[in-house]
């Protein structure tokens, strides 16, 4: 089986249910507060075992982490070149999350930005030649994960969340396969709030021999690859508690749609696999939190034969 290795980020969330985002000067009572285990790595990590995978996640955690390293280790996950530092706090986010599902979220990096090259070089050489490289925007030294990747051989993929600026200056054209969404795609192109066959079609101009999905929210997604200029494909209409993980969710279950595509190049077999992964995230936003929302792949499976 095909390994994934995840240089991700590992997050306390802290929850907070509000009537509103708050605003600038305002001072806001939250009717609720609860503390979930998140980071867009490890959300990324539990959708791809849960969706089959096999998975080793790369990262250092805070001694106040060691609750994240163990929930990982009891679930399978390879944390061979996952450390805790003694010395600095685990990332942490601060989510607002509003009656409607919506949320808004304040990120400290602490540890997740602390990976080293001695630890990358590491679990890079541990590869094996079929291993696939996933990496988000939310742990440092990005750019140098992906050309050392490369220099293995290995196929990277890559989700630039969240975006900064420095994305721009990452070495792109050696990512295999870019999992984005339309604020990430306006700001990579510069296009503002252009229509997504326009945005991906721009992306594709840039980057013509990668795997593009960009994902348009309620709408579903649309993809691209050089086997074709771009393919919509539809969202599960789905009643909204929380929507947070909800992109996490897809990324680690359209893990498992590019890999078999990269293995057997069956565009047929892709796409039904690709709608598994909008499905996992329809059914991701229908629980509260992020980890928690985070469906099996046989629960997946359930709800569509009883669609059926």
């Amino acid at each position: 089986m095909t390994r994934i290795i995840n240089f991700g980020s590992l997050n306390i969330d802290y929850v907070y249910q509000v009537d509103h985002f708050l605003r600038a000067g305002e001072t806001l009572a939250a009717a609720k507060r609860s503390i979930h285990m998140g980071g867009k790595g490890l959300n990324q990590t539990v959708a791809l075992y849960r969706s089959g995978q096999s998975v080793s996640h790369v990262g250092i955690l805070g001694e106040d982490g060691k609750a994240l390293f163990d929930f990982l280790k009891s679930s399978s996950v390879q944390t061979d070149f996952l450390k805790i530092a003694s010395n600095g706090s685990s990332g942490h986010t601060i989510i607002q999350v509003t009656p409607d599902g919506e949320n808004a979220i304040l990120y400290y990096p602490g540890t997740n930005h602390e990976l080293t090259e001695n630890l990358i070089d590491s679990a890079l050489n541990a590869s094996s030649q079929n291993d696939v490289v996933l990496v988000q925007n939310e742990v440092n030294d990005v750019a140098q994960i992906i050309t050392k990747a490369k220099k293995k051989g290995l196929r990277t993929v890559f989700n630039p969340a969240p975006f900064t600026n420095e994305v721009l200056h990452y070495p792109l054209d050696a990512v295999d396969a870019l999992i984005l969404n339309e604020t990430e795609a306006a700001a990579m192109t510069n296009m503002g709030n252009s229509d997504p066959l326009e945005l991906i079609q721009e992306l594709k101009k840039r980057l013509p021999n990668s795997l593009i999905i960009l994902t348009t929210g309620r709408k579903g997604l649309v993809y691209t690859d050089p086997g074709i200029n771009g393919k919509a494909m539809p969202a599960y209409k789905m009643p909204a508690i929380d929507t947070t993980g909800a992109g996490d969710t897809f990324v680690g279950f359209a893990l498992r749609a590019i890999v078999d595509f990269w293995e057997k190049a069956d565009r047929k077999q892709f796409e039904k696999l690709l709608d598994d992964a909008i499905l996992a995230a329809g059914l991701s936003v229908t629980k509260a939190g992020a980890v928690d929302s985070i469906p099996t792949l046989t629960e997946v499976k359930t709800y569509r034969l009883k669609q059926n």
